[in-house]
C-alpha cells in the first residue's frame, strides 16, 4: 500500500469542495514526514498522475491541486465529483436539434446551465492601510481616500478587541462624522452620521478607537483562479468587499459589526 493512501482516504471521505491543507496537516494524515521537493518545487504538487503515487492519491479520490502557496506552507485542493458527477470532464457529445425552435432552446439551455451549476469559489484578496487613532489622525490626512473604500474601526471592550466594518461610498465624510463625534465638535454636515456610527458600534467615544482602511486598488476578487479589481465606488462591489471582510472577522473569532452605508 502506499504510505499516501491515507491521504486519498481522506480526501474521499471529505463533504467540503475546496480544502486549504497545511502541510503539517498533510504529515499528520500520512503518519511520515514529505519528501523536501514536496516543501521547495510546486511541480511536486501538481496533477500529472501516472506513475507519481503521491499525485494519483488525490486524483483517484477526485481531487486535484488548485494552487500551492510554500511560502506559507499551503495546498488547495479542490474537489473534481460531486455526488458522482464528473465536474472537470469533458462536455457531453451535442445532440442534434429538432425543427421545434421551443425544444431547441430548452436543450441549448439544458446545457448550457450544466456549466453554470458548477460550483464556485469566490475569494478575496486585501491590504488594510492603516489610519490610525481617530482622535490623532486629522480627515486632512492624505491617506484617507475621498471616494469608496471598506473601513475598519477597532476599540477594546475589556480584553477583547471589537471592530466595526463600514461599506463607505465617500471614505473621508464618514470619518470626519466619527472623528467630529470622538471629538466632542458638533458638525450638523457630518453630526448625524457620526452619531450613527457611534451608536450601532457601541463604542464608548472617550476611548481610543484605531481605523483602517480597504482603498480602490486594494482588493481583488477572485473567482475560480481569475481575478480583478473590486471597484469600491459601486456600491454592490463595496458591499460585497465589506461583507467579506465582516465574514473575515467572524471567522477570526472576534465581535464585529457590519455597517453598509
Amino acid at each position: 500500500m502506499s504510505k499516501y493512501e491515507p491521504l486519498r482516504e481522506h480526501l474521499a471521505r471529505l463533504d467540503d469542495v475546496v480544502w486549504a491543507a497545511k502541510l503539517y496537516e498533510v504529515e499528520e494524515i500520512i503518519g511520515s514526514s514529505l519528501p523536501k521537493s514536496a516543501r521547495e518545487h510546486r511541480t511536486w504538487w501538481a496533477n500529472s498522475g501516472g506513475s507519481l503515487v503521491h499525485q494519483n492519491a488525490w486524483l483517484d479520490a477526485g481531487w486535484r491541486v488548485e494552487r500551492t502557496d510554500l511560502m506559507r506552507d499551503v495546498i488547495v485542493f479542490r474537489r473534481l465529483r460531486i455526488g458522482g458527477t464528473i465536474l472537470a470532464g469533458k462536455p457531453a457529445r451535442s445532440e442534434r436539434l429538432g425543427r421545434d425552435p421551443q425544444r431547441a432552446a430548452e436543450k441549448r439551455l439544458a446545457k448550457v446551465m450544466g456549466a453554470l451549476r458548477q460550483p464556485a469559489t469566490v475569494t478575496l484578496r486585501s491590504e488594510w492601510t492603516p489610519l490610525g487613532d481617530v482622535q490623532r489622525t486629522p480627515c486632512s490626512n492624505s491617506t484617507i481616500p475621498k471616494g469608496g473604500g471598506v473601513m475598519r474601526f477597532a476599540a477594546m471592550d475589556g480584553d477583547d478587541v471589537v471592530t466595526v466594518i463600514v461599506a463607505a461610498l465617500a471614505v473621508q465624510k464618514t470619518y470626519r462624522g466619527l472623528r467630529m463625534q470622538v471629538k466632542g465638535v458638533e458638525e450638523a454636515s457630518s453630526e448625524k452620521e457620526g452619531l450613527e456610527l457611534i451608536k450601532k458600534a457601541g463604542f464608548d467615544p472617550t476611548d481610543p478607537i484605531e481605523c483602517d482602511v480597504v482603498k480602490s486598488g486594494n482588493a481583488w476578487l477572485l473567482t475560480d483562479g481569475r481575478g480583478r479589481k473590486a471597484n469600491l465606488d459601486d456600491q454592490s462591489e463595496c458591499y460585497l468587499v465589506a461583507q467579506l471582510l465582516y465574514l473575515q472577522e467572524m471567522q477570526n473569532g472576534r465581535k464585529t459589526t457590519l455597517i453598509l452605508r
